[in-house]
């Protein structure tokens, strides 16, 4: 691998870094890469001042049909609430650009906010939205070099976890590359090869189903 064809443009590299979340297993069409799914989250946040104190929650909500949601509520330091739940398996569109909520989650989020907090009822909502979280076949991230593609590498499918664990990762991944071995964490766990690569026929199934999400909701 010398390095990737942008636009038209070849770019040369001496290391390539897949990172692309869900959408990290479209490398399959050219590469042995395991496969990787997208399990779509939506979000809402409000607007809410100074009334949320800055204290994370994570909570067990029931709704009202009897079905169980796990909802997180992040208050930010302007004056914004994040607050996310609702995962689905919904298909992963290979242009990000279209992503876009499950038709009635938002309403659902937004009834659930109602419930759990006077202030969340009573906010502005600045924007929603949905995201689909890279997960793997065994729900461990894809971290190391791909089998067979001397200079290439993986960073992928830490399902919820990913902003928490970049820092990490993208250390790791330096020293990988730079180095050809980590110091600080073993990536054995992590490795590609520990998973059977995708067949690219199968590429049409993963994009119309995101298979095995379930056992990764959070």
């Amino acid at each position: 691998m010398v390095g990737v064809d942008l636009g038209g443009e070849s770019v040369e590299a001496d290391a390539i870094v897949i990172a692309m979340g869900p959408w990290s297993g479209l490398a399959a069409r050219w590469l042995s890469f395991p496969a990787v799914w997208g399990l779509k989250g939506h979000s809402i946040v409000f607007e809410t001042g100074a009334l949320i104190p800055p204290e994370a929650l994570f909570l067990e909500f029931e709704e009202t049909a009897g079905s169980t949601l796990s909802p997180e509520v992040f208050p930010r330091p302007d004056g914004t609430t994040y607050v996310c739940a609702i995962s689905t398996e919904s298909p992963l569109p290979v242009d990000p650009a279209s992503v876009v909520p499950d038709d009635g989650a938002i309403d659902r989020l937004k009834a659930l906010c109602v419930r759990i907090s006077p202030v969340l009822a009573g906010s502005r909502v600045l924007t929603s939205g949905a995201c689909h979280r890279p997960i793997t076949e065994d729900g461990l991230p894809l971290i190391g070099a791909v089998p067979g593609a001397r200079g290439v590498y993986v960073a992928t499918g830490h399902s919820v976890w990913g902003i928490l664990n970049a820092p990490a990762t993208a250390e790791a991944m330096a020293e990988l590359i730079l180095d050809g071995a980590t110091r600080e964490i073993d990536l054995a766990p992590f490795d590609p090869a520990r998973l059977s690569p995708l067949d690219p026929g199968g590429l049409v199934t993963l994009w119309d189903r995101s298979r095995h999400a379930s056992s990764c909701r959070r």
